[in-house]
Protein backbone atom coordinates (compact mmCIF):
# COMPACT_ATOMS: atom_id res chain seq x y z
CA UNK A 1 0.00 0.00 0.00
CA UNK A 2 1.28 3.43 -0.94
CA UNK A 3 0.70 6.18 1.70
CA UNK A 4 2.65 8.98 0.09
CA UNK A 5 0.52 12.02 -0.65
CA UNK A 6 1.46 14.86 -2.90
CA UNK A 7 1.29 17.99 -0.75
CA UNK A 8 0.77 21.41 -2.27
CA UNK A 9 1.25 24.82 -0.65
CA UNK A 10 3.59 26.29 1.90
CA UNK A 11 4.28 25.18 5.42
CA UNK A 12 3.59 27.47 8.34
CA UNK A 13 7.32 27.98 8.91
CA UNK A 14 7.87 29.06 5.31
CA UNK A 15 5.05 31.60 5.57
CA UNK A 16 6.40 32.98 8.85
CA UNK A 17 9.88 33.36 7.34
CA UNK A 18 8.47 35.28 4.35
CA UNK A 19 6.42 37.54 6.64
CA UNK A 20 9.50 38.22 8.80
CA UNK A 21 11.61 39.10 5.75
CA UNK A 22 8.90 41.47 4.46
CA UNK A 23 8.63 43.11 7.89
CA UNK A 24 12.38 43.73 7.99
CA UNK A 25 12.30 45.22 4.48
CA UNK A 26 9.30 47.44 5.34
CA UNK A 27 11.04 48.70 8.47
CA UNK A 28 14.17 49.48 6.48
CA UNK A 29 12.19 51.42 3.89
CA UNK A 30 10.39 53.43 6.60
CA UNK A 31 13.70 54.29 8.25
CA UNK A 32 15.16 55.44 4.93
CA UNK A 33 12.11 57.47 3.94
CA UNK A 34 11.54 59.01 7.40
CA UNK A 35 8.00 60.23 6.74
CA UNK A 36 7.99 62.51 9.80
CA UNK A 37 10.97 64.45 8.44
CA UNK A 38 9.37 64.58 4.97
CA UNK A 39 6.36 66.29 6.55
CA UNK A 40 8.72 68.68 8.38
CA UNK A 41 10.46 69.46 5.06
CA UNK A 42 7.10 70.24 3.46
CA UNK A 43 6.24 72.50 6.41
CA UNK A 44 9.64 74.22 6.06
CA UNK A 45 8.78 74.93 2.42
CA UNK A 46 5.53 76.53 3.55
CA UNK A 47 7.48 78.69 6.00
CA UNK A 48 9.81 79.83 3.18
CA UNK A 49 6.87 80.60 0.88
CA UNK A 50 4.93 82.47 3.58
CA UNK A 51 7.92 84.48 4.78
CA UNK A 52 8.85 85.35 1.19
CA UNK A 53 5.28 86.46 0.43
CA UNK A 54 5.19 88.60 3.58
CA UNK A 55 8.57 90.15 2.76
CA UNK A 56 7.54 90.97 -0.81
CA UNK A 57 4.23 92.40 0.44
CA UNK A 58 6.13 94.60 2.92
CA UNK A 59 8.39 95.83 0.13
CA UNK A 60 5.32 96.65 -1.99
CA UNK A 61 3.74 98.39 1.02
CA UNK A 62 6.81 100.60 1.38
CA UNK A 63 6.53 101.69 -2.26
CA UNK A 64 3.06 103.10 -1.64
CA UNK A 65 3.96 104.55 1.79
CA UNK A 66 6.99 106.74 0.96
CA UNK A 67 9.52 104.02 1.80
CA UNK A 68 8.15 103.19 5.24
CA UNK A 69 7.13 99.72 6.42
CA UNK A 70 4.17 98.28 8.33
CA UNK A 71 4.30 97.54 12.05
CA UNK A 72 2.22 94.35 11.95
CA UNK A 73 1.22 91.75 9.40
CA UNK A 74 -2.39 92.89 9.68
CA UNK A 75 -1.31 96.25 8.19
CA UNK A 76 -0.41 94.38 4.99
CA UNK A 77 -3.93 92.95 4.79
CA UNK A 78 -5.52 96.34 5.49
CA UNK A 79 -3.40 97.93 2.74
CA UNK A 80 -4.37 95.16 0.29
CA UNK A 81 -0.85 93.76 -0.09
CA UNK A 82 -1.92 90.39 1.39
CA UNK A 83 -5.33 88.73 1.19
CA UNK A 84 -4.88 87.01 4.57
CA UNK A 85 -2.14 86.90 7.18
CA UNK A 86 -0.21 83.65 6.61
CA UNK A 87 0.07 81.38 9.64
CA UNK A 88 2.75 78.79 10.40
CA UNK A 89 1.96 75.21 9.32
CA UNK A 90 1.73 73.60 12.78
CA UNK A 91 1.88 74.55 16.44
CA UNK A 92 5.55 73.51 16.66
CA UNK A 93 6.35 76.46 14.36
CA UNK A 94 4.65 78.93 16.70
CA UNK A 95 1.37 80.77 16.33
CA UNK A 96 2.64 83.57 14.08
CA UNK A 97 5.69 84.54 12.08
CA UNK A 98 8.20 86.81 13.82
CA UNK A 99 8.33 90.44 12.66
CA UNK A 100 11.00 92.94 13.65
CA UNK A 101 10.53 96.61 12.78
CA UNK A 102 12.65 99.56 13.73
CA UNK A 103 12.91 102.01 15.23
CA UNK A 104 11.10 100.63 18.28
CA UNK A 105 7.67 102.22 18.65
CA UNK A 106 7.49 103.32 15.03
CA UNK A 107 4.16 104.05 13.32
CA UNK A 108 3.07 101.95 10.33
CA UNK A 109 3.56 103.68 7.01
CA UNK A 110 5.19 106.78 8.42
CA UNK A 111 8.21 106.07 10.63
CA UNK A 112 9.16 102.37 10.31
CA UNK A 113 12.39 102.30 8.33
CA UNK A 114 13.29 98.62 8.74
CA UNK A 115 11.26 95.41 8.36
CA UNK A 116 12.31 91.79 8.78
CA UNK A 117 10.12 88.70 9.00
CA UNK A 118 11.04 85.11 9.72
CA UNK A 119 9.98 81.67 10.78
CA UNK A 120 11.67 78.58 12.21
CA UNK A 121 12.78 75.44 10.42
CA UNK A 122 12.01 72.01 11.90
CA UNK A 123 13.34 69.42 9.42
CA UNK A 124 16.60 67.56 9.99
CA UNK A 125 18.04 69.22 6.89
CA UNK A 126 18.41 72.48 8.84
CA UNK A 127 18.36 71.45 12.50
CA UNK A 128 20.95 68.67 12.36
CA UNK A 129 23.84 71.15 12.44
CA UNK A 130 22.40 73.68 14.90
CA UNK A 131 19.59 73.21 17.38
CA UNK A 132 17.51 75.98 15.86
CA UNK A 133 17.46 77.47 12.41
CA UNK A 134 15.38 80.29 10.94
CA UNK A 135 14.42 81.60 7.53
CA UNK A 136 14.60 85.40 7.46
CA UNK A 137 13.54 87.97 4.87
CA UNK A 138 14.70 91.56 5.20
CA UNK A 139 12.46 93.79 3.10
CA UNK A 140 14.49 96.93 3.73
CA UNK A 141 17.97 95.70 2.76
CA UNK A 142 17.17 94.19 -0.61
CA UNK A 143 19.20 91.11 0.34
CA UNK A 144 18.04 87.69 -0.68
CA UNK A 145 16.25 85.68 2.02
CA UNK A 146 18.67 83.78 4.23
CA UNK A 147 18.91 80.88 6.67
CA UNK A 148 20.32 81.84 10.04
CA UNK A 149 20.85 80.17 13.41
CA UNK A 150 19.13 82.83 15.51
CA UNK A 151 16.38 85.11 14.24
CA UNK A 152 17.93 88.17 15.87
CA UNK A 153 20.94 87.87 13.54
CA UNK A 154 20.84 89.86 10.31
CA UNK A 155 21.24 88.16 6.95
CA UNK A 156 24.88 88.05 5.89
Amino acid sequence: MKLSKLQKGFTLIELLVVIAVLAVLATGVLVLIDPVDKIAQANDSKVENDVGAIGRAAAAYSVTHQGFYPVALSDLVTAGELRIVPVPPTASYGTAYTVIVSPTGCVAGSTCSSFAVGGPYRSKRYTSVVSSSFFRYEADTGKAPCRIGTFSLACP
